[in-house]
């Protein structure tokens, strides 16, 4: 029996996975920052986070058809679980505009610590009921 060996990837392959990686990185933290921003601005997040997801899949699809280094295969699956990740978390934040947006006016007007963290509580509580009326 032959055994055949896969070709070594090419300098154009190893420069496009590399490509890839940083705009997978850019779009990452181009979500991370956008979590941080004000509801109408926060739904951009979403976006950015399946833009990030796309990218990754493509890059690791590239990278393994390329016979490319496991690290980069590691870092695609890496971006495409902080992505998910992000695109939960910022879809629920946007799911429930008016939760949210009423936990960050609260949150901007509060001066103390603890009145912060009563915002915090409201917002709990909040979330909490809305999950009962969904679960009868």
């Amino acid at each position: 029996m032959q055994q055949t060996t896969r070709p070594e990837p090419t300098e154009e392959q190893i420069k496009s996975a590399g490509l890839f990686v940083r705009v997978l990185l850019l779009l990452l933290a181009s979500t991370f920052l956008a979590t941080a921003l004000p509801l109408p601005w926060k739904a951009v997040a979403p976006a950015l986070a399946v833009a990030s997801i796309v990218v990754a899949v493509i890059g690791l699809v590239k990278a393994v058809r390329a016979g490319l280094p496991g690290s980069l295969r590691i870092t695609y699956v890496l971006g495409i679980g902080a992505g998910a990740f992000f695109l939960l978390t910022t879809l629920a934040q946007v799911l429930f505009w008016p939760l949210t947006a009423a936990f960050e006016d609260c949150n901007q007007l509060a001066v103390t610590q603890s009145a912060r963290e009563a915002c915090l509580g409201t917002y709990e509580d909040k979330l909490l009921n809305f999950s009962n009326l969904l679960n009868p």
